[in-house]
């Protein structure tokens, strides 16, 4: 564990503090099969979830929006999965690849794939997911998408795709900043 965060008890927790640790201990997160779990053995919080401990009524609203990211979007877990280890290529995200290699798994993505998205060269296997791979790096490059691919993206995929291209880079982006200025590495 990081030494820039302290570890909590949680039998010593209260408040929103105990509301946010409590969301990882339970509910979607913790179920049996989930494809990783931000509890360690010893009882911390690892990812982002334990700087949020630091402001724990800021890190209640960053829960929520992390479980909507993670849960509630209508892109396929498949596609979610994609752009989230594309942005774990490209903040060069330890902790992301180990979380969602995993993820990745279970959203039927095979081992190749992912040694592919690793790499930054997986080029999409039909012509959705090329246009998901050339929208996301367009994102990468220059925060906005050109008219053609603008064009490109609403026709294969859709306007409210499009959105959740956008939400799933901007999030993973900051969970990568968070992880990096925190130190927080994955477990070993």
């Amino acid at each position: 564990m990081t030494t820039r965060l302290n570890r909590i008890d949680s039998a010593d927790l209260i408040g929103a503090a105990a509301e946010l640790y409590s969301r990882y201990t339970t509910g979607e997160r913790a179920k049996p099969g989930a494809s990783f779990s931000l509890i360690t053995a010893d009882g911390q919080l690892t990812g982002p979830p334990a700087t949020w401990m630091l402001n724990p009524d800021l890190g209640l609203r960053m829960e929520q929006l992390g479980y909507g990211v993670r849960f509630e979007l209508t892109l396929s877990p498949r596609y979610r999965e994609i752009v989230i280890l594309m942005v774990a290529e490209r903040e060069d995200s330890p902790f992301e690849r180990y979380a969602h290699h995993q993820a990745a798994r279970q959203a039927g993505l095979t081992f190749d794939e992912i040694a592919m998205l690793d790499a930054g060269d997986f080029m999409g296997v039909d012509e959705r997911e090329q246009v998901l791979i050339t929208t996301t790096k367009a994102i990468f490059a220059c925060g906005a998408l050109t008219a053609a691919e603008w064009d490109a993206a609403e026709k294969l995929l859709g306007r409210s795709a499009i959105l959740e291209i956008v939400t799933l880079v901007g999030w993973y982006r900051l969970m990568a900043l968070q992880l990096r200025v925190f130190e927080i590495e994955p477990p070993s």
